[in-house]
């Protein structure tokens, strides 16, 4: 054996009630599972510490951030060993025409250097030697973005004809299916008629259709039908991407929405979703500006901004949400430097409800359109019943990052540092939403199934040895809003591929995970 953890208290995945055991494992796989002992070189004495499978993080956005440190280690120490990467229609590639320039300032700013192709992106990725397994869709915003580029307009049959080809390749390269971001540009121009062609692509590669839906507040009905309407047409399984009710008044709608999932699953339709444990959500700041202030290129976003026309539309629009809707956006990141001392505060603490319009607009505009935000929307008790849904997953819908080095900026959400401990210590052992077992089939075999991610997400011999054990007594987040980077309790050991690259709590510099294709 090369490693062997004595007197583990196993939780394996499947739902199944907990069991004493032993565990050997050889090379990457475990191949044994017992209450034998046996000679190893190393051995970890787990007394009755819990053991799982390796958390999967369903909603991940790593895909330029595991190449500037690979390292991950917000991810890594709350015990995620896998992501699924490539989502809200945004992938690392293809980076054709006109999504290029969209993703340059962001590669830029991590000292990246441009990759021309699918496969070189994956060589690179491969090179650094990520620490976790890394999945992937493809972005429907890439796509979109390569043939038509960001304008409003109607998918012809020969851009459809182009995108699917495009699409069919990178399945064939081992991409779990496509992902969409339907209030971003260029998917928010995408009709539903493109999306269902586009999906239809999917179901020879047994692929995955995931959305940021169009709508997640005052549309959202709608958009859920939206999302069922492409599973049923394309006949392939479909994923809503943070399942959510946004803004106060559309919290009521929550019981329409899983009406409406469990109708179409009782009809044979495969849904599933995903949610990070929290009330709050991040995305960029322009992400609430209408679509037509968000068409064509930076140079034309940010000439657009300059407008007054414009600016009186936004105003207008503000006035209409009030003050309320200004404090609840907090400033994560900026780009300018002269913009920093923004970060982590409302909006409406530095702004009133008059000069708002003209505030954000010079703000986007300075930092070329790169404004993070983190929305304040969402209750609690709405939350608690979409964790309990025995089809909702985990996502921490962040990016993996480190608490020092190139990717530690700004305020960033603290869910890519905190999720799964906080959902497993606030919801699962103190509020008791759904039993342990459930909750830890719901962040392993669940997405593994889901996502078609081959041997992993059970402890079960012959699977890869990706593995956590924590202390139920100390497991908890510990990264805020005021300080995201500051690494969960209670994650004792985290094994990847039989590798440990957490090992009584501290990274071991190791870094052992796959592309998983």
């Amino acid at each position: 054996m090369d490693l062997f953890i004595e007197k583990a208290l196993i939780f394996n995945g499947v739902g199944n009630p907990p069991f004493e055991a032993n565990i050997g494992i050889k090379k990457d796989k475990i191949v044994y599972i017992g209450r034998e002992k046996y000679s190893a070189r190393r051995v970890i004495k787990a007394n009755g510490l819990i053991l799982t499978p390796g958390f999967i993080d369903t909603h991940s956005h790593s895909d330029f951030t595991t190449l500037a440190d690979p390292k991950a280690e917000g991810k890594i120490t709350q015990g995620i060993t896998t992501e699924i990467n490539g989502n809200c229609g945004v992938s690392a590639f293809p980076i054709l025409g006109e999504v290029f320039e969209r993703r340059l300032p962001e590669i830029n700013q991590l000292g990246l250097k441009p990759w021309s192709s699918f496969k070189e992106y994956v060589e690179l990725l491969k090179k650094v030697k990520p620490a976790i397994n890394f999945a992937t869709l493809l972005g429907h915003g890439n796509l979109r973005g390569s043939i038509i580029g960001y304008k409003n307009v109607k998918a012809e049959k020969d851009d459809i004809k182009k995108m699917k080809e495009l699409l069919k390749e990178h399945l064939a390269f081992g991409v779990k299916g496509l992902s969409t971001g339907l209030i971003y540009p260029p998917g928010i121009f995408a009709d539903t008629e493109e999306i269902i062609e586009l999906a239809r692509t999917l179901k020879p590669f047994k692929g995955i259709y995931a959305t940021h839906m169009r709508s997640e507040g005052e549309r959202l009905l709608s958009a859920v039908e939206e999302t069922i309407l492409i599973g049923m047409k394309a006949g392939i399984p479909v994923h809503i991407s943070h399942l959510k009710t946004s803004g106060r008044e559309n919290w009521w709608k929550l019981s329409s929405v899983f009406e409406a999932i469990e109708e179409a699953q009782n009809q044979g339709i495969k849904i599933t979703a995903d949610r990070y444990p929290y009330i709050a959500s991040q995305t960029d700041l322009d992400a609430f500006l209408p679509s037509w202030i968000v068409e064509g290129s930076r140079e034309d976003i940010t000439e657009r901004l300059k407008d007054r026309g414009v600016r009186l539309a936004i105003k207008r629009y503000l006035k209409q949400r009030g003050i309320e809707f200004l404090n609840s956006i907090v400033i994560s990141d900026v780009v300018f430097e002269g913009d920093k001392k923004l970060e982590g505060k409302r909006v409406g603490e530095f702004v009133s409800l008059e000069n708002a319009s003209d505030f954000i607009c010079d703000l986007l505009i300075r930092s070329n359109l790169q404004v993070g935000a983190i929305y304040f929307g969402m209750t609690e008790e709405n939350l608690e019943k979409i964790l309990s849904k025995p089809y909702v997953m985990i996502g921490t819908d962040s990016s993996a990052r480190c608490s020092s080095g190139i990717t530690a900026k700004g305020k960033p959400h603290p869910r890519g540092f905190g999720s799964f401990p906080r959902f497993i210590r606030r919801y699962v052992l103190e509020r008791k939403i759904i039993s342990l077992e459930e909750a830890i089939r719901k962040i392993t075999s669940l997405p593994a199934k889901t996502f078609r991610i081959e041997k992993r997400g059970v402890i079960k011999e012959g699977y890869f040895a990706d593995i956590v054990i924590f202390d139920p007594a100390e497991i908890e987040d510990k990264a805020s809003f005021e300080n995201p980077f500051i690494p969960s309790k209670g994650i004792k050991y985290v094994i990847v591929n039989g590798e440990v690259t957490v090992s009584e709590g501290s990274l071991t510099g190791k870094r052992n995970g796959r592309v998983l294709l």
